[in-house]
């Protein structure tokens, strides 16, 4: 689904600069001497790797703001692919009983930063922009809603998807 997503964002932003190939993608609005200097009908548009493409909205996605700490963002730029994860109180039963536990839930996985919004201090709030379908916006402005929301930075290159299991320190102390 994601790499259907993830072909689905090149050819919007293909489709949104026109015929475009790989190094005016690489700097966009820069052209590089290559590209230049060969003539117009020379020029052939070529697959662009994910990472390649300009960072911003495209159509069918939403550009949904998450509040999260500082801290979160010292090390985040636009492009970055990221996890989003919520902690609330969730209500479980054991032996009839209900109580209440704190559960951490990855919601949305490989998604792309498309804006930041930096607090001067790590202690103050700070804002993330994603690239999210409409869907995936709807789970966004729940999770904000339920709970406490953590992004978690993916390395370059890792846009592969996980079945992930719910955390609570319960399952982590049996």
């Amino acid at each position: 689904m994601k790499m259907l997503r993830l072909a689905v964002v090149c050819a919007a932003a293909l489709a949104v600069n026109g015929a475009a190939n790989a190094a005016e993608l690489d700097a966009p609005g820069k052209p590089t001497a290559a590209a230049s200097e060969a003539p117009a009908e020379a020029k052939a548009v070529t697959p662009v790797r994910a990472e390649k493409l300009p960072v911003g909205l495209v159509k069918g996605y939403r550009g949904t703001s998450l509040t999260v700490s500082g801290s979160q963002l010292l090390f985040l730029k636009k492009g970055d692919r990221v996890d989003v994860l919520v902690t609330f109180d969730a209500k479980m039963e054991e032996d009839g009983k209900e109580r209440k536990e704190k559960i951490t839930a990855t919601i949305l996985q490989n998604v792309i930063v498309i804006n930041l919004d930096k607090p001067a201090k790590a202690e103050d709030p700070g804002a993330v922009e994603l690239l999210l379908n409409p869907v995936e916006a709807q789970y966004a402005a729940l999770a904000v809603a339920q709970g406490n929301i953590t992004v978690s930075v993916r390395a370059p290159g890792d846009t592969e998807l996980h079945p992930m299991e719910m955390a609570s320190f319960r399952k982590l102390i049996k």
